[in-house]
């Protein structure tokens, strides 16, 4: 556990820029206050350009990254290690994947991220949307696990 909360910190320092974070017009507050609104529980002090949303078991963290202000939605899955998974599942899933991605971060722990290019704006729907979607890729990711290991 120690590993999945440092790796999130790890993660949040990374996204960090020196102003404060907007994407294409919206704010960490507005999405923060949005996903709240969905009943979320979101911690907005988690970084000056990110926050943490508690989702079950998962802590996403939504962070404004660049001169763009580019939007990335990450996550560790708790308990998941490069050795219960393997490379070989992993390029199966980002080939099949269009829209994220999953990897092994430096420390060895698998990450679920996917980013959306903020260059031509971004709404609030567009955030809302992007949420879903992610949840949908983490779901995705942990089935497929699952179906490999029962079929193992």
């Amino acid at each position: 556990m120690r590993t999945f909360f440092g790796a999130l910190i790890a993660a949040a320092l990374v996204f960090s820029p020196l102003c404060q974070a907007a994407a294409g017009g919206v704010s960490k507050g507005q999405i923060a206050d949005l996903l709240s609104d969905q009943g979320y529980s979101v911690r907005e002090d988690f970084q000056p350009n990110a926050i943490a949303v508690f989702v079950g078991d998962h802590v996403v963290v939504v962070a404004i990254d660049g001169p763009d202000g580019d939007i990335s939605y990450i996550t560790y899955p708790p308990g998941v290690s490069i050795r219960q998974v393997g490379h070989e599942f992993l390029s199966r899933f980002n080939s099949e994947v269009k829209f994220g991605r999953a990897y092994v971060d430096r420390d060895g722990d698998i990450a679920i991220q996917m980013d959306r290019n903020a260059a031509g704006g971004v709404s609030l729907a567009n955030v809302e949307s992007d949420f879903d979607v992610f949840l949908l890729l983490i779901s995705k990711f942990l089935s497929d696990l699952e179906s490999r290991a029962a079929s193992a």
